[in-house]
């Protein structure tokens, strides 16, 4: 793996004025408040709970038994930070102070969309000092021996270049997505795809429904009203915003992890079978090997 830092052409960015958003934790149900926060050239992505902060890469990362991304430190955690960092990333902020008065970033619908709306009100600045990017010297790939199919491909490029493929059975269907790194791209084509259950729920037999509403106790009752994409093994039980939703929602996943590298990449990739641990490997990989 051939990679370099180098000092980009663009300058580091945060947002222009300080925010609140509320939500609830997908975990309680209960409501929580975040505040985002301009912050210091080089300060990065932070995240506060109580009196730890904690820096939004890749060795903070707790491993989790459901489908989502934690960071841990001096025994606080703090869940669900995904969809919020493919925010802050997806529209070109590298350096917030986000305060949560809860230890979960506050859900709404599942999806990037509502993050992307604060940020953009919010304002994005420029600030003095430049960026430093990665950039690939050599094509590498990263495998997950585990699984079988599942790579990632990178390839030099001028700037990053994502094609991913999710294969899912029916009624989610495989599905390949492709972005180019750009706020307005993201804003339109990726912020919007809300999560998913991995596998599909029997309506004649809610007993599976109910286990996850044991861990994610904001979901309701009834699946057909839940904020997140249910299914059957025949149809979609939520109506989705677009047919490939789920694939590019495994894109706004994908993104938001990424950014656990700490720097911007300049890479084409082409990546199968995209899932959290698997990204949280690569970036562990691309810090070790650039020894940051």
């Amino acid at each position: 793996m051939k990679l370099k830092l180098k000092q980009a052409e663009d300058r580091q960015r945060t947002i222009k004025n300080k925010f609140t958003f509320k939500g609830f934790s997908l975990f309680s149900g209960e409501d929580v408040k975040m505040v985002c926060e301009p912050a210091p050239e080089d300060s990065g992505i932070v995240f506060c709970y109580k009196d730890v902060c904690i820096p939004a890469v890749a060795e903070y990362v707790k491993l989790m038994d459901v489908h989502t991304t934690a960071l841990t430190k001096d025994g606080v955690d703090i869940l669900t930070i995904e969809h919020l960092m493919a925010s802050i990333w997806g529209l070109g902020v590298d350096n917030l102070k986000i305060t949560l008065s809860d230890n979960v970033v506050p859900a709404q619908d599942g999806s990037a969309e509502a993050f992307t709306k604060a940020i953009l009100k919010a304002g994005i600045i420029e600030q003095n000092k430049f960026r430093e990017i990665i950039e690939v010297m050599e094509p590498f790939t990263v495998l997950q021996p585990e699984f079988e199919n599942r790579y990632a491909k990178f390839e030099h490029s001028n700037k990053l270049i994502i094609e991913g493929t999710a294969p899912f059975p029916a009624p989610i269907n495989e599905h390949t997505v492709r972005f180019e790194e750009s706020p307005e791209s993201f804003a339109k084509d990726i912020s919007f795809a809300r999560t998913f259950l991995r596998s599909p729920i029997d309506l004649k037999d809610l007993s599976k429904w109910n286990g996850i509403r044991s861990v994610f106790k904001a979901l309701p009752e009834d699946p057909k009203k839940s904020p997140i994409i249910t299914f059957t093994e025949n149809e979609f039980l939520t109506p989705l915003k677009s047919e490939d939703e789920p694939a590019r929602h495994k894109m706004l996943d994908l993104i938001g992890d990424l950014a656990l590298i700490g720097y911007r990449i300049q890479s084409k990739l082409v990546i199968n079978e995209p899932g959290h641990k698997f990204t949280h490997l690569i970036a562990n990989e691309i810090r070790n090997a650039l020894n940051i």
